[in-house]
Formats: C-alpha cells, structure tokens, sequence
C-alpha cells in the first residue's frame, strides 16, 4: 500500500509540473545550479540567464555559468548567447555562440576581482559553439506572484574551436525562472 501511495504522489506531482510552456512573459530572468563533464572530469557550479521571447516561440537566451574543474582545479566562466524555439508542450533547443574564460584555482583566489571580470593576466580566453535542450515546468501557482516562477532544466553542451584544450563543456542546470512583463493573452 505504500508503494501505490508513492507512485499516486510521483504522478500527482508530474502531472501538476509539466507540459508547460510559460512563454507569456516578454522577458525572463534564471538561476540554476549545475553539474557535468569537461571531458571526462567532472564539474559542479552555478548559473544564470537573461532572455526575452522575440516570438511566442522564439527567445534569444544569454547565459552565464560558473564551473569548477576537478580534474585540473580551473574555475570556467563559461557564456552563452542562444537562439532558443519553444516547442508547445515545454521543450525547448537552443544554438548559438560559446566563450569561455578559463583560469586555475590558485589564481582565481589571489585576485578574484580580475578573474571574475575576465581581465586577469593568466585567463585563458576559448570561443565556439554551444547546444541546448531543456524543459520548463508549469509554474508554482496559478494566480499572484508565483505565477510567474516556474522550474526549469536544460542540458547544455559547448565546443570550443581551434583549441587542443579540454572539449566539450557538458553540463546539466536546474533552477527556476521568473517572468517578467507579462504578455497580454
């Protein structure tokens, strides 16, 4: 009886979140935490995003992400621009261009200003393109403010060209967006 009981609120809790566009927002602003692979090493680290719709299935999304390397203790500012469409049901796939800014732990903690900013000395500056397929979730109520907070999730991938460093920047994010200016129905 416990079993059904679980699988009656898993499914409760599924249905409630998902088959969701929520693109009636002109803009939107997100924050997720995030966790991958460059190569084959594993990364963890944070995010967040700008975008607005120039469509009702259209957006162009600016992301930007801070990863830490495990494998050889660099902290990546990796950033995003992507052209995203919006299928009906919740998924989304996005392309656009990659930049990545790259500099080793140690460097990172004596001067964390300059190497936030990109403009320490010892970062490593890589370009190229960037994949993403993702799903928003129905919004966390229907009526008020969290109407227009909603969870999020996408799996992004980037390449970097012309470089014989680490390839590819593979990472799954999770967080929650909020709308903003909503669109007249």
């Amino acid at each position: 009886m416990k079993n059904v009981k679980s699988i009656m609120l898993s499914v409760v809790v599924f249905t409630q979140t998902t088959s969701s566009q929520n693109n009636n927002h002109k803009y939107y602003l997100e924050g997720n935490i995030c966790g991958g692979v460059q190569k084959n090493y594993p990364v963890t680290g944070i995010g967040g995003a700008f975008g607005f719709f120039i469509s009702s299935n259209s957006s162009i999304d600016l992301r930007t992400r801070e990863v830490y390397s495990f494998q050889n203790k660099t902290i990546i500012g990796a950033i995003t621009v992507n052209y995203r469409y919006h299928f009906n049901n919740g998924l989304f796939v996005g392309t656009g261009f990659a930049h990545h800014h790259e500099i080793f732990e140690e460097h990172f903690l004596n001067q964390p200003a300059e190497a936030a900013l990109g403009s320490h000395h010892e970062i490593s500056h890589r370009s190229g393109l960037n994949f993403e397929a993702g799903y928003n979730f129905k919004s966390l109520s229907k009526k008020g403010f969290f109407s227009c907070i909603y969870p999020t999730t996408n799996v992004i991938a980037s390449y970097m060209f012309l470089d014989r460093s680490m390839n590819p920047l593979v990472t799954i994010n999770f967080g929650f967006r909020i709308g903003l200016n909503k669109n007249k129905p």
